[in-house]
């Protein structure tokens, strides 16, 4: 699946060495929505699912999913991301596919 209703835009510029011109930072994101909107090829409601829209659904699933496990009584599971992982961070494991 791909298209305005599965992505989202997000402004991770830390440690990067090349931008695109006219997108140095955050800032410059009303001017991108403008030019997508101009374009012709988004519309307002796709440029608001790419903003957060699309995000804020994808979590509302995910606490579902999450939600749903903890009534059936499914623990969470530990995954440690290096062997110097002191195991603090709790994850769920949970398919996917039905965000």
């Amino acid at each position: 699946m791909i298209g305005a209703d599965y992505v989202g835009i997000g402004g991770d510029f830390d440690g990067v060495n090349r931008v695109p011109r006219g997108l140095e930072d955050v800032s410059k994101y009303p001017e991108l929505f403008a030019e997508l909107l101009r374009s012709g090829q988004w519309n307002v409601q796709e440029l608001k699912n790419l903003a957060g829209l699309n995000m804020l659904r994808v979590m509302r699933q995910v606490e579902k999913v999450r939600d749903e496990m903890r009534t059936n009584g499914i623990e969470p599971e530990e995954h440690p991301d290096s062997p110097n992982d002191n195991g603090n961070c709790t994850s769920y494991a949970f398919h996917t596919e039905d965000v």
